[in-house]
């Protein structure tokens, strides 16, 4: 009776340690998914007035007068001329590595540049400035990447904190991370 007990309370604590709400397959060799791509060059993170970009990620939409500002997931903010709204047109772009949120008060628009606060001066968008710069302002201890992945169902190399993202390379990862 006694083995049988010790029999017992031995699976119960192996049966324990299991986590069963991970897949089976999860740490199994590797796949074919996306890795980050980073660099030390902090000169990505001013923000640079371009001409015109095509659309990546596109995201939220500020008008102000006769603009529209629409930010592009992690590569900065299209400018666009919506004088006439029936043919409105991308007339330049302010590059802003790591922007995921803005938002326009007065002549100042307000983004994110990975985790700092940027504050740029828009009253002559060609010649736009920042203005002021908070760093790690939204930095919740790690890292966050704001560069999308470029599709979704994948597998993905997790994020390594206090590097900057400039994007994503297909190569083969561990199945640690999916992108549903």
């Amino acid at each position: 009776m006694q083995k049988l007990l010790f029999f017992l309370a031995f699976t119960v604590s192996l049966v324990s340690c299991w986590d069963f709400r991970k897949p089976i397959h999860y740490r199994q060799g590797k796949v074919w998914g996306y890795k980050p791509l980073y660099t030390t060059d902090s000169s990505i993170l001013r923000p640079q007035v371009m001409g015109p970009q095509s659309v990546k990620f596109p995201g939220k939409i500020y008008a102000k007068g006769t603009l529209l500002f629409q930010n592009d997931l992690g590569y900065g903010i299209h400018v666009i001329d919506n004088t006439n709204p029936a043919q409105a047109s991308r007339i330049g772009f302010i590059k802003l590595s790591g922007n995921s949120e803005m938002s326009i008060k007065g002549n100042f628009l307000y983004a994110n540049s990975f985790t700092d606060l940027v504050v740029i001066d828009i009253s002559n968008w060609q010649n736009s400035t920042e203005v002021k710069r908070i760093r790690n302002a939204f930095n919740q201890g790690n890292m966050y990447t704001f560069i999308p992945l470029p599709e979704h169902k994948v597998y993905y190399e997790c994020y390594s904190s206090g590097r900057l993202q400039v994007g994503w390379v297909r190569d083969s990862v561990y199945q640690n991370c999916y992108y549903p």
